[in-house]
């Protein structure tokens, strides 16, 4: 019963850092962002395309006198190399660091949905962080009793503070998890000032959305090895002009990436371009390059050097 959580959450300016855990492909990013009504995280129907943990902050989400810091983390996975490792790090500090966990599932799974999230349970086994289930893509589910066995497998699982359905595409359901977290939030100031959307430099985001071009202009093997490389990024140029390296790990992969004549690395730029534009809301010249880096996600330098590095995330509060 979490009513008088909530009731609590009106009495009160709270603030805090959530975390949002999962598998991969469960719409962690797309929660994220329906959450803050900005497209932050990268979006594409292909599993582990979140690698960082990526910070956003709703200051008054529905609003609530409150302000909560979400964490979008890498889907947790068994992992092959060190960046599956880097991932699953990242994903397991973030629900240590929260004070609350934003636990997503997918509802097209059904009961089975458990059984599949078996590496995120165990991940959450002895947090002690108060931990909410937002059963995602309830939308896909029809007839709406077939949930039930879903909800019911996920209840015997592990204790919940609630189990929430959602559809993050649709925001069905955002507001009861909004008001839940912010009662589960402590009492005390905002963590960041009230116009802060993430604490990520434009280069992060002008990245991740070169990234995405990658991942929707190319097959299944190539977006996994993938890293992008902001190498110049002159912000006070009329146009601002950005160079950047997209690096592989084998010579094969670099040949798909160019496509025949180029034109698959035109195709990745026309996107990528179009996307930034977006971001930064200003035209800009955008040149890529592609470069291989041998087995560079197996190698704890390389995955250094592209800013895969754990890091503590949670804010200092303000005394």
């Amino acid at each position: 019963m979490t009513v008088p959580i909530n009731d609590r959450s009106t009495s009160a300016h709270r603030a805090g850092v959530v975390a949002l855990v999962g598998r991969p492909n469960v719409g962690k990013s797309t929660l994220l962002n329906a959450l803050v009504g900005e497209s932050l995280s990268i979006v594409t129907p292909k599993p582990e395309t979140t690698r960082d943990r990526v910070l956003a902050v709703a200051t008054r989400p529905a609003g609530l006198d409150a302000q909560l810091v979400l964490i979008d983390t890498p889907g947790i996975h068994r992992p092959h190399r060190r960046l599956g490792e880097y991932m699953n790090t990242e994903a397991r500090t973030a629900a240590d660091d929260a004070d609350a966990v934003l636990y997503v599932a997918d509802a097209t799974d059904g009961a089975k949905g458990v059984a599949l999230d078996a590496e995120v349970l165990a991940a959450l086994a002895n947090t002690k962080s108060p931990v909410i289930l937002a059963l995602n893509k309830v939308d896909r589910v029809r007839p709406k009793e077939a949930l039930l066995p879903a909800l019911d497998a996920y209840g015997k699982a592990r204790p919940f503070v609630e189990i929430i359905p959602v559809a993050a595409t649709t925001g069905d359901g955002l507001d009861r998890v909004i008001r839940t977290l912010v009662g589960l939030m402590p009492e005390g100031p905002s963590l960041y000032p009230d116009d802060t959307l993430t604490d990520r430099p434009e280069r992060f985001f002008v990245a991740e959305r070169i990234r995405e071009a990658v991942i929707a202009e190319t097959g299944e093997e190539v977006p996994y090895v993938t890293a992008v490389e902001i190498d110049a990024f002159d912000e006070k140029a009329p146009v601002p002009r950005i160079t950047a390296s997209i690096h592989v790990e084998r010579p094969g992969q670099k040949k798909i990436l160019v496509g025949a004549g180029g034109e698959r690395i035109r195709a990745v730029g026309s996107r990528a371009r179009a996307e930034v534009e977006k971001l930064l809301g200003k035209q800009v010249f955008l040149e890529l390059w592609v470069k291989v880096t041998p087995e560079w996600t197996r190698s704890s330098e390389a995955l250094a050097r592209f800013g895969y590095q754990s890091q503590k995330q949670k804010p200092k509060r303000k005394s």
